[in-house]
């Protein structure tokens, strides 16, 4: 397995799989359709979208121009590393500003369980290099 940069198109497309293969996320948010964008904050190129739709990742990989997402999700590495091993939880990362969030945050609060599994997932791609 070859190394993964966190929030890289190769990252964001191994996220859609597991996110579809993790029934509390997909079957958990077939409420969700939602554009999500994800950037490691001060690393240049660690950007990525992922598009939810009715519960089933069907876009994971790099920004599509023009596309706007409906939330945004920016930390640093070692914030999403944190979160991603469950040493603090999204809507606590969320509410304290570690992950920096724009969006609608009563949608996101609405759905918080399925939002903090996804959360969650950050961190188990595989070949997934922390740079931290």
């Amino acid at each position: 397995m070859s190394a993964v940069a966190l929030m890289s198109s190769e990252w964001a497309q191994a996220y859609r799989d597991l996110w579809n293969a993790t029934p509390e996320t997909r079957d958990g948010g077939k409420e969700l359709s939602m554009v999500i964008e994800w950037r490691v904050q001060g690393e240049a190129g660690h950007v990525s979208q992922i598009e939810i739709k009715q519960g089933e990742a069907v876009y994971g990989g790099a920004p599509i121009p023009d596309r706007k997402p409906d939330f945004v999700l920016t930390a640093t590495s070692a914030v999403w590393r944190r979160v991603a091993a469950g040493e603090i939880s999204a809507a606590n990362a969320i509410m304290t500003r570690k992950i920096k969030f724009v969006g609608p945050v009563k949608v996101a609060m609405s759905h918080m369980p399925v939002l903090s599994t996804g959360l969650r997932l950050v961190g188990e791609v595989d070949g997934l290099v922390w740079e931290d």
